[in-house]
């Protein structure tokens, strides 16, 4: 990708917070270093910052990227810069591609949005499509959440041993502590929330962020 299409686009992704420098190279740690001619699935991709971090680190040659989201705004903006080779609008939890056919699905702050029963279905359909490597992300932490233009609400909490059961390792980041709109305390959670990592890493249990890695037989 040229250099300045990628400057403009990182401008208009408007990264903030921490996520950046945290839960953005967790991503990346955990995705595959050869991803040359593979089929790569962004569940929920959203303004498509997994696909542009994917982009800027890896070989991509051979290999085609799908945007899957239900907010066509979010997949017009999408389309705009060609982040995606391919994009689908679909609600969740059905996947609609081809059993085994995926070699490399993202998953990042998406399940959480589902209800419960509904993102087992989804952790279904991904083992059903998945061939190579799943990696999924969710809060371990209630967060206060609304609905609005920009934002679902949360209507699920994941644990670690709910991903254990499909045979997934969970790694942790940050600490479980709630964060809520308005708190006095909420630099200080935050700062609190990462520096615990290197143990949360190990220890999920404890974490604010879980990491969910499964890597399937060919």
């Amino acid at each position: 990708m040229p250099k300045g299409k990628i400057k403009k686009i990182k401008s208009k992704l408007k990264w903030g917070g921490t996520h950046p420098f945290f839960l953005h190279s967790f991503i990346s740690n955990f995705t595959p270093s050869n991803l040359e001619n593979k089929v790569i699935l962004d569940v929920g991709c959203g303004k498509g910052i997994n696909a542009y971090l994917i982009r800027v680190t890896r070989d991509l040659s051979g290999s085609t990227i799908i945007g899957l989201d239900t907010n066509k705004d979010y997949l017009d903006f999408c389309h705009k810069f060609d982040i995606y080779d391919n994009l689908v609008k679909q609600n969740l939890p059905k996947l609609p591609f081809n059993d085994k056919s995926i070699d490399f699905l993202l998953c990042t702050e998406v399940i959480e949005h589902l209800k419960k029963k509904d993102g087992e279905k989804l952790l279904k359909e991904i083992d059903r499509v998945c061939r190579g490597r799943a990696l999924i992300t969710t809060p371990n932490v209630s967060f206060e959440t609304i609905s609005n233009e920009f934002e679902d609400a949360h209507h699920s909490i994941w644990r670690t041993n709910d991903f254990r059961e499909y045979a997934y390792n969970v790694y942790g980041l940050g600490f479980r502590t709630p964060i809520l709109i308005g708190d006095p305390f909420l630099k200080i959670k935050q700062a609190l929330y990462f520096f615990a990592t290197p143990i949360a890493y190990l220890v999920p249990e404890i974490s604010g962020i879980l990491v969910c890695v499964k890597d399937f037989k060919r």
